[in-house]
């Protein structure tokens, strides 16, 4: 792992993710090493896939060079036997599922009682958002509580959290982007609209294909995506309800879009569902993943659309060489600066209040990104904006 900690810090950040430069203030520094001195597992926030991964390693490979630091199991065993081996063998952990969970936070808790900590985003999936956090899942927690039992003394959450900036215009390189995108998905809107608005009528275009599958029309594009998207959702759960009674969930949310989730997460946990069912649950699922970011902002940031686009690619590019790269290793659109902030730990003890831990653990995660936010507005300025063409 220190040999790839090299191999991430000289080629892969700078010359793959376009990482120019990393930014940490010395307090915090000092912030986490105090941290790592108990039972510990650091918990980054999680706005990019692969990026992630390597801050990851850039942050492990300083400060815990020996942690099992998590994965989603793509990475881990999706690579061949080979690298999986390999994965496996330097303490990088499947994010699983079902029986083999325990073992793997077991596992992961022994790595904390020997002092060497772990690393997990307590946001379980990418939230391809820089300017916010997902909900938080207990898995952090539950490490910790094993570590805590292990070592008899209490472990440390370690809230910190980064926020990458375009460290210049970004939109040459989104129009290239949304170039290619547009070609594949057979979708073409002038260059001179803009990055931002080509991107507003690809998410137009999608929403309006998934929701063919449910027979829904949405109405008029100049009634807003927002309002289009709510009503679509609102349909498709109608008609998964009425079509698909046996697998309805116990229990809906009012708001569609919460229902949706809930329709999603409980067809995940069928056993043997019908073939025809997973047609309209993958439908549902892409269409949750066309939620953009600041619906009510008048303007959306270059980071936020060049977030978009990697979504875009990862869930709707399938079929040649290019795509099947660029899901594990998505490009950025040009020259990047990330800034990191640590805030205080979260004690845990074993066993704990679920509920409690991670509200505050969300606060100080939630603390640590708006710091880093403002360190981007500090060095670099304000981002480049554009008008958002998901307002109506």
């Amino acid at each position: 792992m220190r040999a790839l900690g090299w191999i991430t810090d000289g080629v892969v950040l700078p010359r793959v993710a376009r990482v120019a430069a990393i930014h940490v203030p010395p307090d915090d520094v000092r912030r986490l090493r105090d941290a790592i001195t108990a039972p510990f597992v650091l918990c980054p926030n999680h706005p990019e896939f692969f990026t992630d991964w390597m801050l990851d390693k850039w942050i492990t490979g300083r400060f815990a060079p020996m942690a099992a630091s998590w994965a989603d199991p793509l990475i881990v065993n999706g690579m061949g036997a080979a690298m999986r081996q390999l994965w496996l063998s330097n303490g990088l952990v499947a994010a699983v599922h079902g029986s083999e969970l325990e073992r793997a936070l077991a596992y992961s808790g022994q790595v904390l009682a020997r002092g060497h900590g772990a690393l997990i985003h307590p946001e379980g999936e990418v939230n391809w958002d820089n300017a916010s956090l997902g909900p938080l899942r207990a898995g952090a927690v539950r490490i910790a509580e094993h570590g805590a039992a292990l070592a008899g003394r209490a472990a440390h959450l370690v809230p910190l959290a980064w926020f990458i900036r375009f460290r210049e215009d970004a939109t040459p390189g989104l129009q290239r982007e949304l170039d290619y995108v547009e070609q594949r998905l057979e979708v073409h809107v002038p260059r001179l609209a803009g990055p931002a608005q080509r991107l507003g009528a690809l998410f137009d275009v999608l929403l309006e294909r998934e929701a063919r599958t449910f027979d829904i029309t949405l109405g008029p594009r100049d009634v807003g995506f927002a309002q289009r998207f709510h009503d679509g959702l609102a349909r498709a759960v109608e008609m998964l309800c009425e079509s698909w009674p046996e697998y309805r969930p116990a229990s809906l949310p009012e708001i569609p879009e919460e229902a949706a989730r809930v329709w999603r997460s409980t067809a995940r946990k069928v056993s043997a569902p019908a073939a025809e069912f997973k047609k309209p649950i993958a439908a549902l699922d892409r269409m949750l993943r066309l939620v953009p970011s600041g619906l009510v902002e008048p303007t959306v940031t270059q980071e936020q659309v060049g977030e978009r686009i990697k979504r875009l690619r990862l869930d709707w590019l399938r079929g040649t060489t290019r795509d099947a790269i660029t899901r594990f290793v998505p490009r950025a659109a040009a020259t990047r600066d990330v800034f990191i902030r640590v805030s205080d730990a979260v004690v845990v003890t074993a066993p704990s209040d679920h509920g409690a831990t991670l509200a505050l653990l969300r606060e100080r995660m939630e603390g640590a990104r708006a710091c880093a936010q403002q360190d981007g507005l500090d060095r670099l300025g304000p981002p480049v904006r554009y008008a958002n063409p998901f307002l109506a």
